[in-house]
């Protein structure tokens, strides 16, 4: 049996935290509640995109709220519940070689791999009840926790937030594009010739805030324009991105990340090969995975899958309400947000 040896004690609930891995191949925390009279059920929390810590920090300027921790505020309510709690430094932290990417290291396989190894971890542990273990992915570890469970096989609780059901090269030209057409049309900027008023959406700050915040088009075309002169643009500068990440790569990601990114399926296609349970949970304010990527699920859940979609009123794409001048913030979950999934964690409804 692999020894376990505790990392620190909490000092906010008095939970124990252990090395998740005792290997270090997987840099990771795993937090055991306070209270236990027997086997406990275990949560592994699973990254958004990007360079995400086992504490999930964002600093202030991309949160708009102040320097989150998501991943420790999750520990937080599950083990107050008493759920045990596995969280590590995602690839891209980890991935690096020297000052660049290690291509062979970060793929999104390599992310789900990391899901897997960090589940039969937890499953291992004395403390824990192996059949009661979940997964929780936020945006893209949603994407990861589908594969994960697919991989596995066998029967799976899974906790998707802010899902990304169609894999990120689709919903990339899906936001570049068509959202944003959507979102043109929606503020009364589209008239009915199809003139658009490019000068207006430019003053538009807020309402563009968190995902179109690099709004060049009045500069491009002129004050106002016709919508399928945007739209041609809007294309054409996808491709050029999409074209560039998979020969290249580009400060987010190596090139062998994009390429195996695409190649995968898309997540609501992969949902026909997990069985068990799916609770979905989505902000009606996110417009970078909408409630339609939740409902995606719901609509190709195979027979006996039991998916649940509930929609969060006012809520953005980290569970967080707009800020007081009305833009979007990025975190940390609220209370509600929190309370739902340790809910569903700890009843199974």
């Amino acid at each position: 049996m692999v020894r376990h040896s505790p990392e620190r004690s909490d000092p906010v609930d008095g939970a124990l935290r252990e090395a998740l891995d005792p290997t270090g191949r997987l840099p990771g925390t795993l937090t055991l509640p306070a209270a236990r009279t027997g086997p406990v059920p275990a949560v592994v929390l699973l990254h958004p995109f990007g360079a995400w810590d086992r504490d999930g920090s964002l600093p202030p300027e991309a949160t708009g709220t102040g320097h989150v921790r998501l991943f420790v505020d999750l520990e937080r309510a599950f083990a107050a519940a008493g759920v045990a709690v596995a969280r590590f430094d995602c690839r891209f932290v980890t991935g690096r070689d020297g000052n660049g990417w290690d291509p062979e290291r970060v793929t999104f396989q390599g992310l789900v791999d990391d899901a897997k190894s960090a589940y039969a971890a937890v499953r291992a542990h004395p403390a824990v009840d192996a059949e009661r273990v979940a997964f929780l992915g936020v945006s893209l570890g949603t994407e990861v926790a589908v594969a994960a469970a697919e991989q596995l096989g066998g029967e799976h609780f899974l906790l998707l937030v802010a899902p990304v059901a169609e894999h990120y090269p689709v919903r990339w030209r899906w936001l570049n594009v068509e959202r944003r057409t959507e979102w043109l049309a929606s503020k009364g900027l589209v008239d009915g010739a199809g003139k658009t008023d490019l000068a207006a959406a430019a003053g538009d700050r807020v309402g563009r805030s968190g995902w179109w915040d690099d709004f060049d088009l009045h500069e491009r075309l002129g004050p106002s324009a016709d919508i399928e002169e945007v739209q041609a643009l809007l294309i054409g500068r996808h491709h050029e991105v999409v074209t560039e990440a998979f020969e290249r790569g580009n400060e987010d990601a190596p090139a062998a990340y994009w390429r195996d990114w695409c190649e995968q399926p898309n997540a609501f296609v992969r949902i026909a090969g997990v069985r068990g349970a799916v609770r979905v949970h989505v902000g009606d304010d996110d417009w970078t995975t909408p409630p339609r990527q939740g409902l995606l699920f719901r609509q190709a859940a195979p027979e006996g899958l039991d998916v649940r979609v509930r929609l969060h009123p006012g809520l953005g794409h980290l569970m967080s309400p707009r800020a007081a001048d009305g833009t979007r913030t990025y975190g940390p979950f609220t209370q509600e947000a929190l309370d739902a999934l340790v809910e569903e964690m700890t009843t199974g409804r």
